[in-house]
């Protein structure tokens, strides 16, 4: 660049200097008033050959272009009108039994269960600066299995502040900053297992067997299911009706069960759980310092047997195994134990 000493500044020579000076404007510098002289392509000031030069002219302004469109894309988000367009969506035929496994960070899962025949993967971007996630997202169908996986972030890939970043897998725990929501569509019946850290998983419909592994997400399944596995550390857990089998672990999150499975058992920290029974069947409640309530369905026998060290314990059920009507094999058997959170345990009104 060309220095100027205050006996060569004039119009004329500021003119020439910047001439012969880098275009600061072409590399999306200081920009400059229309009176001032035009501006050359930094790649004829530097004399590189034509085709290279040609290149470069190119290459500077399809940035300058996509810069321009990214900020006109991010206003059009802010103003609420562009959110649609940040979608990838993916459709199979299973042939029978569906089993689907869906991985994420902290994205949510919604998965919705229907008479449809067909699958559908929806994939969306919460903002337009996470649109590039979606072309990295792996959703595969083996059609001979009828197992369908989806990976937000597959193998080797993580989410920074900084935005993706390829290298070794790191911990399971690791908190991605960023992260795409999965919607699943599926036919009734389908058995899923759902692995996530932060995000939140929501199940509807009748669905097979489900686990569902989460670290702070809560977790809600709003209808029925044949089976249904979860862990989580202090995400809630709100499940409707549970035919065989109600697995549940938890941290700090509460725990809310509309109907009890055959056999059922809840191991909770310091989360509330309550629990209602309407069929015979053995349930099993261990917690530390929350608060247990379950209300039995009228007409069942009940064989309660209930300890805490600290917490009250309360029944309004007579406990001689006779329910009203009952018989022999209409009998739920319920087993609590707590340190400080109180029991109690009522028929249903």
């Amino acid at each position: 660049m060309r220095y100027l000493d205050p006996s060569y500044a004039s119009a004329a020579s500021y003119q020439s200097a910047r001439h012969e000076s880098l275009n600061f404007e072409s590399c999306g510098g200081e920009r400059h008033s229309s009176d001032d002289v035009p501006t050359r392509p930094l790649a004829q000031i530097m004399q590189f050959p034509t085709k290279v030069a040609q290149w470069i002219t190119v290459t500077i302004h399809r940035k300058e272009n996509q810069m321009t469109n990214e900020h006109e894309a991010s206003i059009k988000g802010a103003s609420g009108h562009s959110s649609a367009d940040a979608a990838r969506v993916e459709s199979f035929s299973p042939t029978g039994p569906l089993w689907a496994e869906i991985h994420t960070k902290c994205g949510d899962v919604v998965v919705r269960a229907s008479d449809r025949k067909d699958l559908k993967v929806t994939l969306s971007a919460s903002s337009s600066k996470n649109t590039y996630l979606l072309e990295h997202a792996d959703v595969t169908f083996d059609a001979t299995n009828n197992v369908l996986n989806v990976h937000t972030l597959p193998g080797g890939l993580s989410v920074s502040s900084r935005g993706l970043r390829v290298g070794p897998s790191k911990s399971w725990f690791d908190f991605g900053s960023s992260d795409i929501d999965v919607l699943l569509e599926v036919p009734q019946g389908t058995s899923l297992g759902v692995a996530t850290i932060s995000g939140d998983t929501s199940l509807h419909g009748s669905l097979g067997s489900v686990k569902v592994k989460s670290v702070s997400g809560d977790v809600v399944a709003r209808d029925s299911a044949d089976s249904f596995d979860v862990q989580t550390a202090s995400g809630d857990v709100n499940s409707g009706h549970v035919k065989t089998s109600l697995k549940c672990k938890s941290a700090s999150g509460d725990v809310v069960c509309l109907s009890a499975a055959a056999k059922t058992e809840i191991f909770s920290a310091s989360g509330n759980v309550v629990l209602s029974a309407d069929r015979p069947g053995k349930i099993i409640v261990r917690n530390v310092s929350g608060d247990v309530s379950v209300h039995v369905a009228r007409g069942l026998a009940v064989d309660i047997s209930g300890d805490s060290v600290s917490g009250d314990m309360g029944s309004n059920i007579d406990l001689d195994a006779k329910g009203d009507g009952a018989g022999e094999n209409e009998v739920i058997v319920i087993k609590v134990t707590t340190v400080s959170g109180d029991i109690r345990i009522d028929k249903a009104s």
